[in-house]
């Protein structure tokens, strides 16, 4: 971002703050539910719906540029199902946003030149061979590898997003130094259930147990400590060592500084509660409108990447400074 840029977005957080303004400074799009995986924990593969053209996704993308949206990212399903992804991404670049795309990364090496202008590509890495394969899916982790690889070839900045569960935690200071190897950056969020995911039962089934969990989130602090590829602040991985969201609530930022929209063009207040209720339509009704309207609404929390969003978006010193430094490279 230009100083003018990030000017104008400390300006848009303090009048959100003080005034209770709202801006789409960042929105995922829920580019389409195809997916090529069919993972433990998330059912979203299952969803059937229309998904926008390529004319609408870029009025809609020129919309939330025009409301003041710094980040845009892609998200799925799996975003290079999609044709026209390329386009997509290189629309935004020319309009001076930054964006990010989570991948599985299985189709990275065959479309690989589609993203040449995105910002960060984050790709799903949830162990070695046998965790991953049977958290993700049967085969899928030497296909991960290549992807990642490819990816790296390519120039692009690449993180890799673990979602922690019981069968990994042992793996996962391993895992680290696997990112090292690979040069590339990591991201971590403990399973929960969200909208979109698999029955209560089953990720009741992953969860890890509380003494173990703990134990891993402290030597990961110690590990960003030392220097390890991690891109999560102190903070993040101090707030989520407890994943009860009672004790945990923090002040949410979602339908006030960050959206979601869906393959349809519904605009939702997150990716979380994305398939919680009906949410309204940016298609139908302009973009602008569908944001503003969202008013308030309930959920039950959440421990993921938004953490750190809210935590930014609260003035928190800590997340402000390890974002400078985590995008020194990008």
């Amino acid at each position: 971002m230009s100083v003018l840029k990030n000017i104008s977005f400390a300006s848009k957080v303090a009048k959100s703050n003080i005034f209770g303004a709202r801006y789409p400074l960042s929105v995922t799009f829920i580019s389409t539910y195809r997916c090529n995986f069919t993972c433990e924990y998330c059912e979203v593969w299952r969803f059937k719906e229309n998904e926008m053209s390529t004319k609408e996704v870029i009025t809609m993308i020129d919309e939330f540029a025009s409301l003041g949206m710094r980040r845009f990212s892609f998200n799925g399903g799996e975003p290079l199902l999609r044709d026209d992804i390329g386009d997509l991404i290189s629309h935004c670049r020319s309009k001076g946003i930054f964006t990010t795309m989570f991948s599985n990364g299985s189709l990275v090496p065959r479309y690989v030149s589609k993203l040449r202008d995105l910002d960060i590509l984050v790709i799903s890495l949830d162990g070695p061979k046998e965790v991953h394969d049977r958290q993700r899916m049967e085969g899928t982790h030497g296909m991960v590898i290549e992807g990642i690889r490819a990816a790296k070839r390519a120039g692009l900045n690449v993180w890799t997003n673990t979602v922690i569960t019981k069968d990994n935690l042992s793996h996962l200071c391993g895992l680290v130094e696997d990112a090292k190897e690979l040069g590339v950056k990591m991201i971590f969020q403990p399973v929960l259930e969200y909208s979109h995911s698999s029955e209560s039962s089953k990720i009741e089934g992953l969860a890890s147990d509380s003494k173990e969990y703990q134990k891993l989130i402290a030597n990961l602090k110690e590990l960003k400590k030392k220097g390890a590829p991690i891109v999560h602040s102190l903070d993040y991985l101090d707030y989520i060592k407890v994943p009860v969201w009672a004790i945990n609530k923090r002040k949410c930022w979602a339908g006030k500084l960050y959206c979601a929209v869906t393959p349809t063009g519904d605009v939702a207040p997150c990716y979380p509660v994305f398939k919680s209720g009906k949410w309204p339509n940016g298609l139908k009704m302009g973009f602008d409108k569908a944001f503003r309207s969202l008013g308030k609404f309930g959920c039950n929390g959440c421990y993921c990447a938004l953490i750190e969003s809210d935590f930014l978006y609260s003035f928190k010193v800590g997340a402000i400074l390890n974002l400078m430094k985590s995008m020194e490279a990008v």
